[in-house]
């Protein structure tokens, strides 16, 4: 084993200033060419998921508990609050819960006017989402005394109003009769999500600026979102909420159901499958490519040696010993395609992650810039993924040169 891997070490050394044959510079290139692409579009891929979900999740929580016409989506349709839901929240992977109550209203003023949706929150809320994305202003006070009347509005919703932070506004809304009732509220900061689906309806105010719409005597609410601790099984932990509710109906017939980000944005998470398969696609085509041209670098390689491997199995040498040569000679030139590609991809990716340098349009991708993520076991797998499959297909050519024949190799010029 020390005799073959010594001598595919020396066929592969620079030494001297000998350069590289042309043909293995291509298969070093296309392996690296190959590994760099895999590496930024599954750090992209993970990025847009992981960002995405991250919006999402802040914006609204990890479960919603809400009636099921709601589907766990800022609406109108309201529930009770009641001590026997709350018990099941009480667990240790739930870090916090906090209740909202929406109201479907119109911002009116003399030019223009606009469908938004008032939500209001108490104090348990968090508002880390929110504060992070404040461009102008602050949050409003809530459940402070006396009440607050200020609001959040998005830069979407205040560009089409023709308004900005201390500016009032005038809501109109709907009461059960088909009244309508009016309120004035004052604009206390300005966010911007860059999901359209947030910013261009969504108000956030203190939460008794909403009851006040709603008979106060049935404790109404929207819903109940839930954060949980980070490790936490989301999927699991919203299934054995829905298998709680559906005995509590049965035995109170309170009528409520967890959802997901994943339930309630089922068309976003479908768009970023589609990013998978994209993913997948590119990833079989620029292993196929490193494929192609490390084949053909190798078949080249094993014609350029005939004679040597004549004289090598001329001397005694199996066919399994001329097998292993080109076997580690072709490792050679993978570890530097290896190498060189794993340190461009993931320089490239490291530079867009921390400055976000390639941007987006918001309107087409939701994200203002392309989201790289640093998932560094994806990117192992990857390495160790192109570096084996690669090495495997190299066998082929490997015994070609295995079949060669000593007497006339020898003769070979």
């Amino acid at each position: 084993m020390n005799t073959e891997f010594n001598i595919a070490r020396r066929l592969s050394s620079r030494r001297e200033g000998h350069r590289a044959g042309i043909m293995e510079r291509v298969a070093t290139i296309a392996t690296t060419i190959s590994l760099a692409v895999i590496i930024v579009t599954l750090s992209v891929v993970v990025g847009f998921k992981e960002s995405i979900d991250e919006l999402l999740t802040g914006a609204s929580a990890d479960i919603v508990v809400t009636a099921p016409q709601s589907r766990g989506i800022v609406s109108p349709v309201t529930l009770s609050r009641s001590q026997s839901i709350e018990q099941y929240f009480d667990r240790s992977d739930v870090e916090r819960y906090s209740t909202y109550l929406a109201k479907e209203a119109v911002i009116k003023s003399d030019d223009n006017i606009v469908g938004v949706m008032l939500k209001g929150v108490d104090s348990l809320y968090d508002t880390h989402f929110l504060q992070a994305h404040i461009i102008e202003g602050t949050l409003p006070r809530l459940c402070g005394e006396p009440r607050s009347k200020d609001i959040v509005v998005s830069s979407k919703v205040a560009a089409s109003m023709d308004v900005g932070v201390g500016d009032r506004i005038e809501m109109v809304f709907v009461d059960g009769d088909n009244g309508l009732l009016r309120d004035r509220f004052a604009i206390s900061g300005i966010f911007e999500t860059g999901l359209d689906i947030i910013d261009n309806i969504l108000v956030v105010s203190d939460i008794r600026n909403v009851e006040r719409f709603y008979d106060r005597s049935k404790s109404p609410i929207t819903g109940y979102e839930i954060w949980l601790n980070k490790d936490a099984d989301v999927a699991a932990i919203s299934e054995q909420l829905n298998d709680n509710f559906f005995d509590l109906y049965f035995a109170t017939e309170i009528n409520a159901e967890a959802f997901t980000i994943n339930d309630i944005y089922p068309h976003l998470f479908g768009w970023l499958a589609t990013h998978d398969v994209n993913a997948l696609f590119i990833t079989v085509i620029m292993i196929i490519v490193a494929l192609l041209n490390m084949t053909t670098a190798l078949l080249i390689i094993v014609l350029e040696r005939q004679k040597m491997i004549g004289e090598l199995r001329a001397m005694g040498m199996s066919r399994r010993g001329v097998v292993r040569i080109f076997v580690f000679r072709a490792l050679f030139i993978i570890s530097r395609g290896v190498i060189i590609g794993a340190v461009i991809g993931i320089i490239l990716s490291l530079v867009q992650h921390y400055f976000g340098v390639l941007p987006l349009p918001s309107e087409g991708y939701i994200l203002t810039t392309v989201p790289a993520s640093l998932c560094w076991g994806r990117w192992l797998v990857a390495v160790v993924s192109t570096i084996v499959i690669t090495l495997i297909m190299m066998i082929l050519p490997a015994l070609l040169a295995a079949r060669v024949s000593p007497s006339k190799a020898i003769r070979y010029e």
